[in-house]
């Protein structure tokens, strides 16, 4: 099957036009390796394991961002994973998700930000100092958490499962990570210790997305993804709330409110892009093992994909990232880079889908 770049909509291999909107396909291959010239696309589309031909449907992703959405249509999304709401398999769409409540749930939080701001800026009630801090950090990690919240078409994770990841396993993952720090210190940021902190904080959360993965029995990959995003949607909000309160105490009002609105701007692609590759990861894994278990974080498709946010933390820590340092275009390269793969795993889940349909 193959998905309509235009509207998301599913269609057979072989069709010329959409059947949802009608528009013509380009006439390609059915596999990269079968192309004359396959693209850097294609290669790693072939290295993450897809095998069809890389679908990069980021189009869907915002299509329904604009639209007017009611509250319960917000409302029903957040109703998941309960034994009355999880969908039976044949009800699941495979069509391309149209995700757009965490455009919703990024505003609410920039208009709480934006109020503390003026109690603090305006009125000088140092009171809302913490506040500030914690939804100015929290703002990003929890937007890009419901995206993968409505991407998961399977809907089988509730909303306490999701907030028990976020806050506990993300506390979690920083107590592994610190850990592993304790026996491995990293002393300075080269290639070798940008390496390190890559293992180091890529393993720590690795630790605890494969507790929730065998804890909630979940084995696939749009599942695997959320909690993985789970995880780091965790690690990245109480790390960044960290940075912000360090930078309020060391440079004070103006280099605190720097750090929050920088890391807000590059956490797309950092902990939670990672992590949800992670969880993809294992639950690929999972399935070629058939169970859950500690085999899995050996498996050669698990190291395989594992390799990918490992590297792509160094390479975001590495002294690569003094190249074009002002305009940040490194990590803006990983960020493009990191949301190739999800948009792959992505295909992928969606294809699983209709197999487990036909093996129902």
């Amino acid at each position: 099957m193959k998905y309509c770049g235009n509207c998301g909509h599913c269609n057979d291999d072989n069709a010329k036009f959409c059947g949802g909107c009608g528009k013509a396909f380009q006439m390609t291959s059915t596999s990269s390796q079968n192309r004359s010239n396959p693209s850097w696309v294609d290669h790693i589309n072939d290295y993450v394991g897809n095998d069809r031909p890389a679908d990069l449907n980021w189009k869907v992703l915002f299509t329904d961002v604009l639209k007017k959405h009611s509250k319960s249509e917000a409302e029903n999304i957040f109703i998941c994973g309960t034994k009355t709401t999880t969908p039976t398999l044949d009800s699941v769409s495979q069509q391309w998700p149209h995700p757009w409540l965490y455009s919703r749930v990024f505003f609410m939080f920039a208009v709480a930000f934006s109020l503390l701001y003026v109690c603090c800026a305006v009125f000088g009630n140092t009171n809302a100092i913490p506040g500030l801090i914690v939804v100015g950090a929290f703002t990003v990690p929890l937007s890009g958490l419901i995206l993968f919240l409505e991407v998961n078409a399977y809907r089988n994770i509730s909303l306490y499962d999701i907030a028990l990841i976020f806050l506990v396993g993300g506390c979690a993952s920083l107590v592994a990570t610190l850990f592993l720090f304790s026996i491995i210190g990293v002393s300075e940021l080269d290639f070798i210790g940008a390496l390190l902190v890559g293992l180091i904080e890529e393993i720590g959360k690795a630790v605890i997305v494969y507790y929730f993965i065998k804890k909630l029995a979940r084995q696939n990959i749009l599942p695997g993804l959320l909690i993985g995003a789970a995880v780091g949607a965790g690690f990245a909000a109480f790390e960044s709330a960290g940075y912000a309160m360090n930078y309020l105490l060391a440079g004070g009002w103006d280099m605190m409110l720097d750090v929050i609105f920088l890391r807000g701007f590059l956490t797309p692609g950092g902990h939670i892009a990672w992590a949800a590759i992670t969880g993809a990861a294992m639950v690929i894994a999972a399935k070629e093992c058939g169970e859950t278990s500690s085999n899995i974080l050996t498996n050669g498709k698990f190291l395989r994909l594992f390799a990918i946010p490992i590297l792509l933390h160094a390479l975001w820590d590495s002294p690569l990232s003094n190249i074009g340092a002002d305009i940040y275009l490194l990590p803006i390269l990983l960020t493009f880079i990191v949301w190739v793969v999800v948009l792959i795993l992505i295909n992928m889940g969606l294809s699983e889908i209709a197999k487990n349909k036909m093996n129902y």
